[in-house]
């Protein structure tokens, strides 16, 4: 029998409204046996405690590309999803834009084959809207929703027209899963570079194709009652605005943000092949970056995804578009000025919030809030305590990521998902480095 005491922690649980300091919580074989106040240390426990450590539920991230099957030298699974149990996450979503897309029964199947024999956390896996994600024949949602499908997206690419997106809408709402698109309107961004129609040359995103694409969708939603749309990496003023007034007009809408469009600036809409920061959505401007948090503040942004988009190292020229990040979400987002102060509401974003955004599909990632005489999903970490992304501190294949070499506050110290532990940081819990 294994036992492990925490005591006093933060336990911040968005899912029940508890911020609570000074909590002990008592597991035995990975359940929690017992949440309480100075309880007493059984004799057989290991005691872990940390000056203003926290403990929330496990995190769970909407937005996550996997890249296997398809292209292992980008990624891999269990890479990944290490990644992710190290960033404090006990789920992830992985996207349908592998090689080739998920967009069939047969694909679909075989990805929830490698997710369950490589996933050191559970993998909940979208499907895509249209075949190919070429925006035109519509795939058999039905069959992909009854096959375990937890939403639809063409991620990637936004190529559906108004009649096919109130299609897909309909449909999956009609099956109780959330349609997830990408954002931009590529008929602008075709005319935006030079009329060139192949999306690998679209180098010129300006946010007025955020926010087109966004106004149709809005129009879409309207015209489909008992439909849900989620809005990926949001990434402009404009953007959250139409968000805001959507939720105002009672419209059932939810929207995310990544850490790198909330901590990091750019040209606005030029993410240039020679870019450093090159990433689809671009880096915006300040003032953008600014409404993102005020957006996610006050609750307009539902939450905060990594996009987690892994690619092999090439020179500036050949860079594909995206950054790995998973396992530094927490990290680079308390790295804001400020952000300390606002915890509870960024823990929310990671856990509560994405599983709003699921809906009932959501049901099948591990916890729903931190409750004794349950299997463990919850996360303890380190807000003040600082680490390096580095070759002896990454996990994931994919080191494509503008905070490399930065030091990052907010450190997870484990992790555990559906009652067993995902991630421990060995180095930081030294009682249990021999577990």
């Amino acid at each position: 029998m294994t036992q492990i005491l925490l005591q006093a922690v933060r336990l911040l649980d968005p899912f029940n409204g508890v911020d609570l300091e000074g909590c002990d919580l008592l597991l035995e074989d990975g359940v929690l046996q017992e949440v309480g106040a100075e309880l007493k240390l059984p004799p057989s426990a290991t005691l872990l405690r940390r000056e203003g450590s926290v403990v929330a539920p496990s995190f769970v991230d909407i937005h996550c590309h996997l890249r296997e099957p398809g292209q292992p030298w980008k990624e891999r699974i269990a890479r990944a999803t290490a990644a992710a149990a190290a960033g404090g996450f006990g789920a992830v979503c992985g996207m349908a834009n592998l090689t080739p897309p998920v967009d069939s029964l047969e694909q679909f199947r075989r990805s929830q084959r490698d997710n369950q024999s490589w996933g050191r956390v559970r993998v909940l896996q979208f499907a895509a809207c249209t075949k190919g994600l070429a925006g035109e024949e519509l795939t058999n949602l039905e069959a992909l929703a009854r096959a375990g499908a937890v939403g639809f997206s063409d991620d990637g690419r936004h190529g559906m027209n108004q009649e096919r997106l109130m299609e897909v809408l309909g449909r999956a709402g009609a099956l109780g899963r959330v349609v997830a698109i990408h954002p931009e309107d590529e008929a602008l961004l075709v005319l935006a570079n030079r009329g060139m129609r192949d999306p690998g040359q679209w180098h010129l995103r300006p946010p007025d194709a955020e926010i087109s694409a966004i106004e149709k969708a809005i129009s879409a939603l309207r015209g489909t009652p008992g439909s849900r749309l989620h809005l990926q990496h949001v990434s402009t003023a404009g953007g959250v605005d139409l968000v805001r007034r959507a939720k105002a007009e009672g419209l059932a809408i939810t929207a995310e943000v990544t850490p790198h469009h909330l901590m990091l600036t750019g040209a606005g809409g030029d993410a240039g092949p020679a870019d450093p920061g090159r990433c689809n959505p671009p880096l915006r401007t300040e003032s953008d970056r600014m409404a993102l948090w005020e957006a996610l503040l006050e609750g307009t942004i539902d939450a905060i995804a990594s996009d987690h988009a892994p690619h092999e190292a090439a020179p500036p020229s050949e860079r594909s578009p995206g950054f790995s990040g998973i396992q530094l979400v927490l990290s680079a987002v308390l790295g804001q000025g400020g952000a300390l102060s606002h915890l509870g509401r960024v823990v929310e974003t990671l856990t509560a919030g994405p599983r709003r955004v699921l809906g009932e599909a959501g049901a099948s990632a591990p916890g729903d809030g931190i409750r004794a005489e349950e299997p463990a999903s919850l996360t303890w970490f380190d807000p003040n305590q600082s680490w390096t992304p580095s070759p002896q501190s990454w996990l994931s294949l994919g080191t494509n990521t503008p905070f490399w070499g930065e030091p990052l506050k907010g450190t997870v110290l484990a992790t555990f998902a559906g009652g067993r532990m995902v991630h421990l940081n060995r180095e930081l819990v030294p009682e249990l480095a021999g577990d």
